[in-house]
């Protein structure tokens, strides 16, 4: 997802708020990599780190 892409309406509930998760590094507390962008009203998840590789 892009950072465009967050102010877009969620196809399911029509929410427009988002949590983005992040998976920190262990080695390096400063550094994370975005996992799964997900509807904070209904829980749908727009898109996951899994969708991002297969791409």
């Amino acid at each position: 997802m892009k950072i465009g892409d967050l102010a877009k309406k969620c196809p399911k509930c029509g929410g427009v708020d988002k949590t983005v998760k992040r998976n920190i590094e262990t080695e390096h507390h400063a550094h994370a990599t975005t996992g799964a962008v997900i509807c904070t009203k209904c829980g749908y998840v727009f898109k996951s780190k899994k969708d991002e590789e297969e791409e």
